[in-house]
């Protein structure tokens, strides 16, 4: 069974680690509403019962910092900052996807 992980500084953790929705919101410097509205667009997949009791997997700082500066810097909703991170992770991908294939030209001439 995995833990729920508070994390200090410096504190590293494994993908398999979940994060208290307290945690995540302290890390990420977002509010729990926000979250809530992130994990009803289907940005963030919550374990637990309630809101309160939520925990998500390490797998989804990343994501949430983005979306977090998104919301705070810019001012952008959650909608709208949801969209955006997929946008760039469907662009990271393509790019990724680009240079696999260039190498594959690359090794076959």
């Amino acid at each position: 069974m995995s833990q729920v992980t508070r994390i200090t500084a410096g504190q590293l953790i494994g993908e398999g680690d979940w994060i208290a929705v307290t945690e995540i919101c302290r890390v990420c410097r977002i509010d729990a509403g926000a979250v809530h509205e992130l994990a009803e667009l289907g940005l963030v997949s919550p374990r637990g019962s309630a809101p309160a009791e939520w925990e998500f997997p390490a797998s989804v700082l990343p994501r949430l910092r983005v979306v977090a500066r998104l919301m705070r810097d810019l001012g952008v909703n959650a909608s709208g900052a949801a969209l955006a991170v997929e946008l760039l992770e469907m662009r990271n991908e393509l790019e990724r996807r680009i240079r696999e294939l260039e190498r594959l030209v690359t090794e076959r001439r």
